[in-house]
């Protein structure tokens, strides 16, 4: 083989390897990752979970989202029509990396029960995945200031912490005379 076939043979294979990375790693709808048939206008619950990461801190609650609530319509403004693409590393990884104190976690799982159908989403340690059909890790636009914005609406649905009563106060080891 001449040095030219070689060379002719090594760049078909490139463009080769080229064309299914693209392919592999377009932006897709998110409902294209979720398993059965999905549709986000048929999500009827939504259970989320929102935490910021403290190693030795505890796991978060888990919040039911349910039709009457408006906040289901804006999670899933936040997914639906938004393009998720596999990266390139995201190829070879399963797994979401351990973040670190202070990171902002968070997952959304979509459930369909006319399709019984799901879609989960997960952001941890600034990478996003998404499992329904199976796992992969994927990137989308302004994925950084995307998944705060899904952070602060998850965040708001936990319910406010009640205050500490003031010192003193509604402490029953006091006698009275």
């Amino acid at each position: 083989m001449s040095g030219k076939q070689i060379v002719t043979v090594v760049l078909i294979l490139l463009i080769a390897v080229m064309v299914v990375g693209l392919v592999l790693c377009r932006p897709m709808a998110a409902d294209n990752y979720a398993d059965g048939i999905f549709n986000f206008a048929a999500v009827d619950g939504i259970y989320v979970w929102a935490w910021e990461f403290d190693p030795e801190g505890t796991e978060p609650e888990e919040l039911l989202v349910d039709s009457e609530n408006r906040a289901l319509s804006d999670i899933v403004e936040r997914f639906d029509g938004k393009g998720f693409g596999m990266t390139p590393g995201g190829l070879f990884s399963r797994g979401l990396p351990e973040p670190e104190a202070g990171d902002i976690c968070w997952r959304v799982v979509f459930r369909c029960t006319l399709s019984d159908s799901s879609l989960t989403a997960e952001y941890q340690g600034g990478v996003l995945r998404l499992s329904g059909n199976g796992e992969t890790v994927v990137t989308t636009q302004d994925k950084s200031s995307w998944a705060r914005q899904v952070f602060d609406l998850i965040e708001s649905l936990y319910p406010e912490p009640e205050p500490e009563p003031p010192e003193g106060e509604g402490d029953t080891t006091q006698t009275q005379e």
